[in-house]
């Protein structure tokens, strides 16, 4: 009831305060709102099950005090909801008041109910109403609230009256009222800086009231009713300021908490229709909004907001009359436009069937060219790694040669040297009578030994200086658990010298085995030993070990 008696004009919405105005997304308030409206059943479902829940409560209360109380907390229920229930309601408050003698009781349901009736657009009937309450029995609140609802009455009967000499009179008792409660009010009180910002607003001084409805704004509880009517004349003041953007916003707000709260008395929602029909944008959105509000409304059930509405849904309907007809005859022209082209592809499919015939003999011909020409390629590539091959290892079998021929010139001359000295030193021996030391010199083999290992040592050498990667490469044709490690970083054994020679092109096991001084038995034994340990095929694995180092030649 208090609302009632604070307000006089009742249009409800909104949600949630959103930030600051300069960082207000009005499309992403769209969404949130059309959210709302796709759950509005849920929020009617709700105020369905509490008005029940009063309901019941009420026929249990058998007290005369106690049925007022809950018959008024019904009304106040009904107020934004269903017009025709809340009159109902309001008229038992008033047989109750009149049972249990108070007069105060009385008076202020009859304010109620005539403040009612002036939403509803009965105008006689509220003053009618209003002329019958006693102000002697009422508080200084209560007085207050009387006031309010006069000025409201006078107000609405000014702004619909096509009177002119009657909508002056009216406006002139409205603002008779309005100034005996500016002498009443507090001026920090939330009543007075409502009737202080549409005043202002009224006057088109715009800073003025945008700075009161902030403080107005202050006091009100975001979500509430009284929140989503500040958030209505908001929006009315960035309108009369022609900033649409942040009307749309404000109404957008507004409309939001009325349908979260399911409000029937539609005021916002309508407004923000009309709005975005005057800018001639998002009409579908405007349809859709004009549409839910009509149904609010026809729930509300009153014929005041009927004719608000009327002409919006007129200009919608119009509005969509014209886009049909637009549609229709951008229609026509498509239908013919398709029909020439049509026409045109039906000619255009006829000279590329033709077209078709003609590259498929040509096609045929091509591949079986294509056909030949790769059979020559495919020879042609076998023949060119062919010849890499031979030339890679042409370039291997020269620079082995080179490698070989010089250390084979060195060693010579160092044996020459080497013969020159044991002549040397056996012709001393001889002059010398020394006999016996010459034959114990002669008789051993460790001359041939100590040769026969440094020529393995400059045999090693020479092949790990020419092949620095053979024993890696070597091992990468094995078994990882049958690899083969080295003694010395330059020393090969003898399963690595074997199959070193045979990648020198030495590949007979005989001649192998008098360079290693082993039986060509032997030799055989080893390299089936060897190849018996490689990843792929034993038959393949020499000539995979004549190809290490061909890539670095």
């Amino acid at each position: 009831m208090l609302r009632k008696l604070l307000t006089a004009f009742a249009l409800l919405c909104l949600a949630t305060h959103a930030c600051a105005d300069s960082q207000t997304d009005v499309n992403a308030l769209y969404g949130i709102l059309d959210a709302a409206i796709d759950s509005s059943r849920i929020y009617l479902q709700q105020k369905t099950e509490h008005i029940a829940s009063l309901k019941a409560d009420l026929q249990q209360t058998t007290d005369l005090g106690q049925r007022f109380e809950r018959t008024r907390r019904i009304y106040q229920e009904y107020i934004p909801f269903v017009n025709d229930s809340a009159i109902a309601y309001q008229y038992q408050c008033i047989d109750l008041a009149q049972q249990l003698r108070r007069r105060d009781y009385y008076a202020e349901t009859l304010i109620a109910l005539a403040d009612q009736l002036t939403e509803s657009g009965f105008y006689n009937e509220a003053r009618l109403h209003f002329s019958q309450i006693d102000t002697a029995v009422l508080s200084d609140s209560m007085l207050t609230v009387y006031l309010l609802g006069l000025n409201h009455l006078y107000g609405e009967m000014a702004y619909y009256s096509h009177d002119s000499r009657l909508r002056d009179q009216f406006f002139a008792q409205a603002g008779q009222y309005f100034d005996s409660l500016q002498q009443r009010l507090d001026t920090t009180s939330t009543v007075w800086l409502q009737l202080r910002t549409i005043a202002l607003s009224n006057e088109m001084q715009l800073d003025e009231a945008m700075h009161y409805c902030d403080r107005w704004q202050q006091q009100c509880q975001p979500a509430s009713r009284a929140w989503a009517i500040m958030a209505y004349y908001r929006s009315t003041i960035y309108g009369q300021q022609g900033n649409t953007s942040m009307q749309r916003y404000w109404l957008a707000q507004s409309a939001l908490v009325d349908i979260r709260n399911a409000i029937m008395d539609q005021g916002a929602l309508w407004s923000l229709a009309e709005t975005l029909i005057n800018e001639g944008s998002e009409i579908d959105r405007a349809h859709r909004y004009i549409d839910f509000s009509w149904q609010c409304l026809t729930r509300f059930s009153t014929h005041m907001r009927s004719w608000l509405v009327a002409p919006v849904v007129t200009r919608i309907n119009d509005e969509y009359k014209q886009q049909l007809q637009t549609a229709n005859n951008r229609l026509l022209w498509t239908i013919g436009l398709i029909s020439l082209l049509l026409v045109g592809l039906l000619a255009l499919l006829y000279y590329v069937q033709k077209k078709r015939r003609q590259l498929a003999g040509a096609r045929n011909e091509l591949k079986t060219a294509n056909d030949e020409l790769q059979a020559t390629n495919q020879l042609l590539s076998e023949t060119n790694g062919q010849l890499k091959l031979a030339v890679l290892r042409m370039n291997d079998s020269n620079r082995v040669k080179d490698e070989y021929l010089g250390k084979f010139l060195s060693i010579c001359s160092e044996y020459i040297d080497k013969l020159d000295n044991y002549r040397i030193k056996v012709n001393r021996k001889l002059k010398a009578n020394q006999h016996a030391d010459l034959l114990r010199m002669t008789s051993s083999e460790q001359l041939k030994e100590t040769e026969l290992s440094e020529l393995l040592d400059n045999f090693d050498r020479v092949f790990l200086h020419l092949f620095p990667t053979f024993v890696d490469d070597f091992n990468a044709l094995l078994r990882p658990e049958e690899r083969i490690v080295p003694q010395g970083a330059s020393r090969l054994n003898t399963d690595l010298r074997i199959f070193a020679l045979i990648r020198l092109g030495i590949s007979e096991s005989s001649r192998i085995a008098e360079f290693l001084r082993y039986s060509p038995n032997s030799i055989y034994a080893y390299r089936a030993r060897i190849k018996s340990k490689a990843i792929g095929s034993r038959a393949d694995f020499e000539q995979k070990v004549m190809e290490i180092g061909l890539s670095t030649v």
